[in-house]
């Protein structure tokens, strides 16, 4: 499978469409956040996480494609998530700071049928907390 349809799925992502994004998944595709703690099976679940993100982290949040490998089986992607920390995160108990955010990420999954089969995310959490101002830096040596 060429690499193209990941910049399909980054664009769906943009798009902050759950049905549009869930389109690239099995109905029974296996969706891990690891920053998050978060494990996800089934469209229906992964849709209400992508709800959740836009109403508790942020509205104008935009994925950045910076590299890219697939194969048939599957595929790596490295991405930067751009935004504003402009909701309160009730779920985890974080408010909303106003402060801007750039998030590197990679997303590295198993295709099946040409569909999502298994993504697991990986990002730096805590570097996210200290750009918005949700948690302090480590002191400098």
């Amino acid at each position: 499978m060429a690499k193209a349809w990941i910049e399909d799925y980054i664009a769906a992502w943009n798009s902050h469409d759950p049905d549009r994004i869930v389109s690239f998944m099995e109905d029974d595709t296996v969706y891990e956040d690891f920053a998050l703690g978060v494990r996800l099976v089934g469209r229906e679940a992964i849709k209400s996480f992508i709800r959740e993100t836009e109403e508790h982290f942020s509205t104008d949040f935009r994925f950045e494609l910076t590299n890219a490998l697939a194969s048939d089986s599957g595929y790596a992607a490295e991405w930067t998530m751009r935004g504003t920390n402009d909701r309160a995160d009730t779920l985890r108990g974080l408010p909303a700071t106003g402060k801007p955010y750039n998030i590197r990420g990679v997303s590295v999954g198993e295709l099946r049928n040409d569909k999502i089969h298994v993504n697991r995310d990986y990002w730096n959490l805590a570097a996210y907390l200290m750009e918005v101002g949700l948690m302090p830096a480590p002191p400098s040596p």
